[in-house]
């Protein structure tokens, strides 16, 4: 059990009232009536202290705090209520009992509120008088004890707030945590899941046109409808056109694009392992240090696709600036780019072929038409 713990246990947890000697102040009266009521508060061992008057009382006051006051109304010099009124607002936890003489019932009334506890009349029996000042003492104290556990029942409470507030604060953090993880592991099942299709459905693919006819499509239900052209290493340094998909290019212009793309951007890609983007068209032309005035207003996308250090395939998207590329896009090419440059490493080497060479491509094919294959083109794999 901690600190705190303790300490409201012993906020309420029930005291019992201590019985121990009691301080009592005397405020008028005879002197006679006073050392005979000293005595007897002495034979039950609680100390007394008699002074004569409203302002001797006061000064006592002052001086120590009393479990009781005994008042005589009539006092040389004013009303024992007086000083009944400063204990109910100074100290409120004192008892007073009043020794009257025959006051009337409005005086009783006011002496009601002015906090008395008790009404004694003057003629009251020494020993009765002792045993009224007992029932008083011990109504002092229990009050006197209720405020203690009030006070201490405050201050644990103040501490219980401060720790309410500090575990919400803690449970805020922790559940802002929990959700970061939990994002982070939906999104890495995710990425899993995507790695896991995409491979098995390429890994069904043993022909290069349906390689890339897979790889486009899966490719395209991640970016949404775009321009996308994948090339493939030749002879030498040269690469040719392996399939493309047409989104929103002129057909009567696609053809000089596609070898404009091959011509500029492949061998930038050749050696190049970073996924580089482009939303202004001239910023592409100083890259591949051509005119891309062809893709103006155009964002674009392009990726080589290595494996074992050697590139595979180089993929370039593009689309008007007005429908722009997902960010998480970046994320996604990285895990498919891979896994395509794998199969395609497995393609060839189950063809025996070390040194590729892909079909031809089929814009430099006279026979070709750019509607044949309503602009989803394969190098001329179409079956």
């Amino acid at each position: 059990m901690d600190h705190l713990d303790r300490e409201i246990a012993e906020a309420f947890t029930e005291q019992s009232t201590h019985q121990g000697p009691g301080r009592i102040l005397v405020v008028g009266g005879s002197p006679r009536m006073q050392s005979e009521l000293a005595a007897r508060l002495a034979e039950r061992h609680h100390h007394s202290e008699c002074v004569a008057g409203v302002e001797a009382g006061r000064a006592a006051l002052t001086r120590q705090d009393y479990d009781l006051v005994l008042l005589c109304t009539s006092v040389p010099d004013g009303s024992g209520l007086t000083l009944a009124r400063m204990l109910q607002q100074s100290a409120p936890s004192t008892k007073t009992i009043v020794l009257s003489s025959g006051e009337s019932f409005e005086q009783a009334v006011e002496a009601m509120r002015c906090g008395v506890v008790d009404l004694v009349e003057a003629t009251t029996p020494l020993d009765e008088l002792v045993d009224r000042i007992e029932a008083a003492l011990t109504a002092s104290r229990a009050d006197g004890q209720r405020e203690q556990r009030l006070a201490q029942l405050k201050v644990v409470c103040k501490k219980l707030v401060t720790a309410r507030e500090e575990v919400s604060e803690h449970l805020d953090q922790l559940c802002k945590d929990l959700v970061a993880a939990y994002e982070d592991v939906s999104e890495q099942m995710n990425e899993v899941a995507m790695a896991a299709e995409f491979r098995t459905l390429l890994r069904q693919e043993l022909d290069v046109e349906d390689l890339l006819r897979t790889a486009l499509e899966y490719m395209l239900t991640k970016t949404g409808p775009t321009n996308a052209a994948v090339f493939l290493p030749g002879t030498g340094t040269d690469f040719e056109l392996g399939a493309y998909v047409n989104y929103d290019c002129p057909r009567e212009t696609i053809t000089v694009l596609l070898n404009h793309l091959c011509r500029t951007v492949c061998p930038q890609m050749t050696e190049e392992t970073e996924i580089v983007c482009f939303d202004d068209a001239a910023e592409f032309a100083e890259w591949v240090g051509a005119d891309a005035g062809f893709l103006g207003g155009c964002k674009v996308v392009a990726f080589s696709c290595m494996h074992e250090g050697r590139c595979r395939a180089v993929m370039v998207l593009f689309r008007s600036k007005d429908e722009p590329f997902d960010e998480a896009l970046v994320t996604s090419i990285e895990i498919l780019r891979a896994i395509f440059a794998e199969q395609v490493d497995h393609v060839i080497k189950v063809h025996h072929r070390a040194n590729p060479s892909w079909p031809k491509d089929p814009l430099e094919d006279d026979e070709f038409e750019a509607g044949d294959y309503d602009d989803y083109g394969f190098g001329g794999l179409v079956a």
